[in-house]
């Protein structure tokens, strides 16, 4: 018999954990071909009605799909439609699959880093890439743990392209800006949110926070912009430690640990490889399928694979956190609707990831936001 584990209104007072037995109740149930009877109820506070769907991954869903094999397919560099054919599901299906998986990988990697002590220093650096076009290069911020590799932040931020360029794609660049208009500011300001979310975690330490960046200027820029980063950086809680990026590429280089992440985005997935055809045409669906990779390299794959065999620590252990509290919080990933915990404070990144406030060059309409998919 299914137990309702909450309700799952965020404003009720039982949607945490219920304060009281009884808090909900009854009111029938219905019955569907892919997933037989369902039973609903409704929670005597609020007043909300629910099934037992609602907490389900395939809420709202009308077939069933193999999110295990579509997540590790993803993960390992296959493509949308390779996925599709092996599933005889369209491509719009896949993408949903990999959407539902990802929100769920944003809440347990915002836990995860929310109970995290942050004991190591940070490399930052972006990833590059393009989404749409060509004409409208994207850069991915993001922030490594030096010693653990765990990956506790990544931001967007779409770029104009530079570079040379010849005369015809001088004036397309033109034609194209008419209709989006790149900011200027808008490494500056990824790499400020992200140092936001850093400030969100960090506590007050005996030694200071050291931050590793390649000398881009508008990493300098944005340390000293921001007020709250700012007073970090005049206290000495935090300290800039700058590399130029032309080092050699090995592990006694300061920026391994996010030289190390970009080979292993590169590698594994094909929206990131160089010269793709299969590149992100929607930046709020690209920065969701980022954040389930980065769950994947947080949580399952191995630090090390040279360790004795049985003993594999993910980044997350070698971070600090134990590996009960990991198996709990991403305990039914495969399974369950992950619903956003109450006391937890999602990053301005995360936030509009989930709520896929990201813009995408050139698109004409407006992004779609189903009500039932919110965490």
């Amino acid at each position: 018999m299914f137990i309702p584990p909450h309700c799952p209104n965020p404003d009720c007072e039982h949607y945490d954990s219920p304060a009281t037995q009884g808090w909900y109740h009854s009111i029938g149930r219905y019955s569907t071909k892919t997933f037989g009877t369902v039973p609903r109820f409704r929670c005597r506070s609020c007043r909300l009605g629910f099934s037992k769907q609602t907490f389900s991954i395939d809420y709202y869903a009308k077939r069933r799909l193999d999110y295990s094999y579509i997540y590790h397919k993803i993960n390992d560099g296959a493509g949308l439609r390779k996925i599709g054919r092996d599933l005889h599901a369209s491509c719009d299906s896949i993408t949903n699959r990999i959407n539902r998986m990802a929100r769920n990988a944003t809440l347990a990697n915002r836990q995860i880093v929310n109970l995290l002590p942050l004991r190591e220093d940070l490399v930052l650096d972006g990833l590059q890439n393009f989404c749409n076009s060509q004409f409208f290069p994207d850069n991915y911020t993001i922030a490594v743990g030096k010693d653990s590799q765990f990956v506790y932040e990544c931001d967007y931020a779409t770029i104009r392209r530079a570079g040379r360029m010849t005369t015809a794609q001088k004036k397309r660049r033109e034609e194209l800006e008419k209709h989006f208009r790149v900011n200027r500011r808008s490494i500056e300001e990824s790499f400020t949110r992200v140092l936001r979310s850093i400030a969100m975690k960090a506590p007050k330490r005996e030694i200071p926070l050291i931050l590793y960046t390649d000398e881009k200027s508008d990493y300098r820029r944005s340390m000293w912009k921001d007020n709250q980063i700012r007073e970090k950086m005049f206290s000495g809680q935090w300290r800039h430690h700058m590399t130029n990026s032309k080092v050699g590429r090995n592990t006694r280089n300061p920026l391994f640990s996010v030289n190390y992440m970009d080979r292993e985005i590169r590698k594994d997935m094909a929206s990131q490889t160089r010269e793709t055809v299969q590149f992100p045409r929607n930046v709020a669906n690209a920065m969701l399928r980022m954040n389930l990779y980065l769950f994947d390299h947080n949580i399952f794959k191995p630090y090390r694979i040279r360790e004795e065999a049985g003993n594999l620590q993910s980044h997350a252990e070698v971070a600090g956190l134990e590996r009960q509290v990991l198996e709990g919080i991403t305990g039914g990933f495969f399974s369950f609707r992950f619903f956003k915990p109450g006391e937890l404070k999602l990053s301005e990144s995360a936030q509009r990831t989930i709520s896929r406030d990201w813009e995408t060059p050139l698109k004409v309409k407006d992004e779609v936001r189903r009500k039932y998919l919110a965490a």
